[in-house]
């Protein structure tokens, strides 16, 4: 749909031109357009939308509304301008049910279904953790391997809450550095961690492990990651 001059109509005959309220452009074999040009005046681009679709149109519909007055004062049929399409201007039957129509709106259908599903289904907390890849490991004064880590809690709910991070998948591993953070509604907050580990304990220089944060009303996220150690403990 466009917003579109009906040539059919306003040219017809001898085309359009100014004359006298009351006369019947049908009769006369006259245009219904009387070439008041008040389509171009009000258009904020200036185009003359009777010359046909042009590319500056911002299809704001002020030619419409100002055609339509005129035509109320003339006492014709309003749609001289109108929202149309080119098969109705050539005359053609236009069929409101139409395949591509049903596809679109099908569609439409989906994306507004899978857009409400998303913000009904997302996770209130977000947990995101990146080891330091500046450093594979280090060892500790107490003969433990040490991993850093870097966590970052996004409190998505419309409440303050506290959370509170563990680490499992490695027996005897002990989490240092801040584990509980405050955080308000729509906060992101970060904690740095450092993650110490027995080397009898590594079965291979990789062992996959869990950071699980816990919301204080009981809500658990989880996030994968990596403890790296020497080859074979």
């Amino acid at each position: 749909m466009i917003v579109s001059y009906d040539e059919g109509r306003g040219e017809r005959g001898t085309g359009r031109g100014a004359r006298k309220k009351g006369v019947d452009p049908v009769e006369s074999n006259i245009g219904d357009c009387v070439d008041c040009s008040m389509c171009v005046q009000v258009c904020p681009t200036g185009i003359d939308i009777r010359d046909g679709l042009q590319y500056q149109c911002i299809s704001c519909a002020l030619c419409i509304d100002a055609c339509d007055e005129i035509m109320d004062k003339m006492e014709y049929p309003r749609g001289l301008i109108r929202y149309t399409n080119e098969h109705a201007l050539k005359g053609n039957d236009v069929h409101i049910i139409r395949p591509k129509l049903v596809g679109y709106a099908t569609a439409l259908i989906v994306m507004v279904g899978i857009f409400i599903y998303s913000v009904f289904d997302r996770s209130p907390v977000e947990l995101d953790v990146s080891r330091d890849r500046g450093a594979l490991y280090t060892n500790s004064s107490d003969g433990r391997l040490q991993n850093s880590y870097f966590a970052k809690i996004m409190n998505m709910s419309s409440q303050e809450h506290v959370f509170t991070i563990e680490v499992k998948g490695l027996p005897g591993a002990e989490l240092s550095g801040k584990t509980k953070i405050h955080l308000m509604p729509g906060d992101v907050g970060s904690m740095p961690l450092n993650l110490k580990a027995v080397p009898w304990e590594l079965k291979q220089s990789r062992t996959d492990i869990r950071f699980i944060a816990t919301r204080d009303d009981g809500l658990v996220v989880e996030e994968e990651s990596r403890f790296i150690g020497p080859a074979g403990g």
